[in-house]
């Protein structure tokens, strides 16, 4: 009877998620179709990036965003302290800083709870030390920041670790200002210019962008 009562229980929690009510808002705040949706995300050529999210009664909102990519000017000393003081590490001056940042709430993943135990950092950062030495090789520093209200399991007095919490979300209302799918990086050159991509990808393929020929599709100088 047991076992009855435990397969009706996972069947209907299945049906449930497959069953959840959806809704898709395009960039300019209409509502859109499903497909209609993902055509737009699907065009490289509209710079779309999606922010995912779930209301009081379990409706999921899907919401594309016109911020694929943002530029700016910073003061780089300052974000150099600041980040010091978060990580509790001195940079070199000559860094280029290349931080990947986790959101709250973010639905990129079925498991994802706002929990970052030790065995799931472990895992992720099979995948993402390997790319954080090569970069280190070419002077880009690479930290891992989340959300401040993510719990987090890292071990900040650890010579080697580099995932942090966003303390008083400082660098999220600094450059991540809109929670994006699948987190954002972000490359900030010593002379003060960055470069913000919103969504899925990869701290290598980011890297990509201080090349010469495309730092200049951003920044017409490189003063």
């Amino acid at each position: 009877m047991k076992i009855i009562i435990t397969v009706l229980l996972l069947l209907f929690l299945t049906l449930s998620v497959y069953s959840q009510e959806k809704k898709f808002i395009d960039e300019k705040g209409d509502t859109i179709s499903k497909d209609i949706y993902r055509k737009k995300w699907s065009n490289k050529d509209l710079l779309l990036s999606v922010w995912s999210h779930k209301d009081e009664n379990g409706k999921i909102y899907y919401t594309l965003k016109k911020d694929l990519y943002l530029k700016g000017l910073i003061n780089y000393d300052s974000i150099i302290k600041k980040l010091e003081k978060v990580t509790n590490k001195k940079f070199k001056d000559s860094n280029t800083l290349l931080i990947e940042y986790y959101f709250k709430d973010d639905l990129c993943t079925q498991n994802r709870n706002n929990k970052w135990s030790k065995s799931k950092i472990s895992n992720r950062k099979f995948y993402t030390t390997p790319i954080k030495k090569e970069l280190e090789k070419k002077e880009i520093a690479m930290i891992v920041l989340f959300d401040n209200d993510i719990i987090l399991k890292n071990k900040p007095k650890r010579k080697n670790e580099y995932y942090y919490k966003d303390i008083n979300n400082y660098f999220k209302n600094k450059f991540f200002k809109n929670p994006t799918l699948c987190g954002s990086f972000a490359l900030i050159k010593p002379n003060g210019q960055y470069i913000i991509r919103n969504g899925e990808y990869r701290a290598d393929f980011m890297a990509q962008h201080l090349k010469t020929e495309n730092w200049k599709i951003f920044f017409n100088s490189e003063d």
